[in-house]
């Protein structure tokens, strides 16, 4: 595929780098330019991307004087001096357009080289060397699991608004895997294991909805640990109909591969629906 001179301006464009009269050129260039745009969308998820990574930090007090007093101190340009009108001449040649300067270009390319680092996958890597502010994971298992079950929560919302998201717990309280539910009863459920037990031979997760009228756990799918694939059961009765209520919780169990059992065995997480 060929490259577009305006591709740097594509990523320039989603880190707000630009001068303004370039951010109307770009924005023109898009919708006729399918490399820029996808230079556009994957900076812009590299955007999305480092604002999770970077913990809020409360800025200091004094900050706001100090950026007063560096800027007072900054010496502001000189006016140039007005030249004495003279006779009538030919009109001057029009000033060549001057390129970007090469500050601002040389930020663009190492824009464009953080874009594509992400998208290769060492995102991670690439963020704490650019941002040396933020602080190094942490080694607790516990908390990287919650971590990861807040941004599975957070990719769903920004899918679909209107699914509600569920964290299942194990007994002991850890995040052992995250329950989308679209809220259309025509719609699957999805379930995201993030540290589920291992099922062993010829058994499979099945996942449960709890807090139903009559309090008796309903099975709605089946996932297989091999592929990971939610898998809902073709119920007469599902977990949800357009007037009924819905769930108030999910849970997942451990069952032999085969026909659901009418209640779950070996019940490995938990959770209830946020109200």
């Amino acid at each position: 595929m060929s490259g577009c001179d305006l591709r740097d301006d594509a990523v320039g464009h989603a880190f707000s780098a630009l001068e303004p009269d370039e951010d109307r050129a770009l924005e023109a260039h898009l919708p006729h330019c399918a490399i820029c745009r996808r230079a556009h969308d994957e900076a812009m998820d590299v955007v999305a991307a480092l604002g999770r990574a970077v913990p809020p930090v409360e800025p200091p007090t004094d900050l706001r004087a100090r950026i007063l007093d560096a800027a007072r101190a900054e010496p502001g340009r000189r006016a140039r001096p007005v030249a004495a009108p003279s006779a009538p001449s030919a009109p001057p040649a029009p000033a060549p357009v001057e390129a970007p300067p090469p500050r601002r270009r040389r930020f663009l390319t190492a824009v464009g080289g953080l874009v594509a680092a992400v998208v290769l996958g060492i995102g991670l890597i690439v963020a704490q060397g650019v941002l040396p502010t933020q602080s190094t994971p942490s080694d607790n298992p516990v908390t990287a699991l919650a971590d990861q079950a807040d941004r599975v929560v957070d990719d769903a919302r920004s899918r679909d608004p209107g699914a509600r998201s569920t964290i299942l717990r194990s007994e002991t309280g850890t995040p052992s895997a995250v329950l989308v539910d679209p809220g259309d009863p025509g719609a699957p459920v999805r379930l995201v294991a993030l540290d589920l037990p291992a099922t062993g031979n010829a058994r499979d997760y099945v996942v449960w909805a709890t807090g139903l009228p009559g309090n008796a756990p309903r099975a709605v799918a089946v996932v297989d640990p091999d592929d990971g694939v939610t898998r809902p059961l073709a119920a007469a009765d599902g977990p949800t109909t357009p007037d009924g209520p819905g769930p108030r919780g999910w849970a997942v169990s451990i069952e032999p591969t085969g026909p659901v059992p009418a209640r779950p065995s070996t019940v490995v997480a938990i959770g209830l629906v946020a109200t």
